[in-house]
């Protein structure tokens, strides 16, 4: 029997951690229901972005 790796799709956490960090800080400095959805949104785009330029290239480079 060969060991397999089993790989774990962690991008559902980045996201979760972005949404919930920018909702927190969205109602904080907004203090207002729409301010809690604007950073909840922004955080969602800040978690895309980081996914897609800087996770996914450093897991491109690394030897298989």
């Amino acid at each position: 029997m060969e060991n397999q790796e089993k790989k774990i799709n962690t991008d559902s956490l980045f996201y979760l951690i972005g949404a919930f960090f920018g909702a927190l800080t969205g109602g904080y400095c907004a203090e207002s229901f729409w301010g809690v959805v604007g950073g909840l949104v922004i955080g969602l785009f800040i978690a895309t972005f980081f996914l897609n330029a800087l996770v996914k290239r450093r897991s491109e480079e690394e030897p298989a």
